[in-house]
């Protein structure tokens, strides 16, 4: 019998989900493709995958996908991951270059803009280079490792270290975690992602696999951290700590009313036509 096969995030903040099927007791269940986020959707949009860590706006794009109910990537205050970096106050910002791996978390973006600041400037899809990034646009979206080591580097603000990155005088950049503006607003936790089937799949039995990877991830995060921390060149406890507090991989009854109001915000912001109600597997 052929393996389902899964697209995986490959961000460090995805790894737990999936550390069971990469490293553990899942290992030979799946058949794993490690791809960005934007990536997953369009491989389970294109029935290329049975099962796909996808952003959470995009079960409002795919038809027939389900959600598989229990794990997520998702955040209660501060997600330190998820990061809108600028040169100038973002009511002022016009142009806004995005990572182009990201959906969610540009969604995520223009909500921000439209309710907080009531602007609505136009992003730019671009490669994870910062610098390169500012050079083209007011502000940059950066998520996944590419912002963690952004974090890492720059927690406190620093003109001087930030001097290759200011094109507008000597202030340090603006950083906003776009986490702790949606929890400002709405007091809820926000979904950056989770995993979904493609119409038609309907194995439980690979649903049930998927929660004990997540379980196994959570109980392994200190041997995570540790890899990850080699392969990225970053500090282990920065990772552990961003993985224990930072990041929650339960989508529990508040997680879901979060999702649902986000998916009315894009929907009045635009974003989707309307809300499409959360199906399970």
């Amino acid at each position: 019998m052929a393996k389902a096969r899964v697209s995986v995030v490959r961000y460090l903040n995805s790894v737990p989900l999936a550390w069971g099927i990469l490293a553990g007791p899942q290992a030979g269940t799946f058949d794993p493709v490690m791809s960005t986020p934007a990536e997953c959707a369009d491989q389970l949009a294109q029935s290329r995958v049975d099962i796909g860590l996808i952003p959470s706006i995009e079960f409002q794009r795919i038809s027939g996908t389900r959600i598989i109910a229990g794990p997520a990537v998702a955040c209660r205050h501060r997600v330190r991951s998820v990061v809108l970096v600028s040169v100038m106050p973002l009511w002022k910002v016009r142009t806004v270059a995005a990572d182009r791996g990201s959906r969610t978390s540009v969604a995520l973006a223009k909500i921000i803009f439209d309710e907080f600041y009531h602007v609505r400037p136009d992003f730019q899809s671009a490669d994870p280079d910062l610098a390169r990034m500012l050079k083209q646009c007011d502000a940059a979206l950066i998520i996944g490792d590419t912002a963690l080591k952004f974090i890492e580097e720059h927690e406190l603000p620093d003109a001087e270290k930030q001097k290759q990155l200011l094109r507008l005088g000597s202030e340090p950049l603006y950083v906003f975690d776009l986490m702790e503006r949606w929890k400002f607003l709405t007091g809820l936790p926000f979904v950056f992602a989770f995993w979904a089937v493609r119409k038609d799949f309907n194995d439980k039995q690979a649903a049930a696999a998927l929660l004990e990877s997540r379980d196994f991830g959570v109980c392994h995060i200190p041997e995570i951290a540790a890899r990850y921390a080699e392969q990225l060149s970053m500090k282990k406890e920065f990772l552990q700590q961003y993985l224990e507090q930072n990041v929650v991989y339960h989508l529990d009854a508040s997680c879901v009313e979060g999702l649902r109001l986000f998916y009315e915000k894009a929907a009045r912001s635009g974003l989707i036509k309307s809300p499409r109600g959360l199906e399970f597997l």
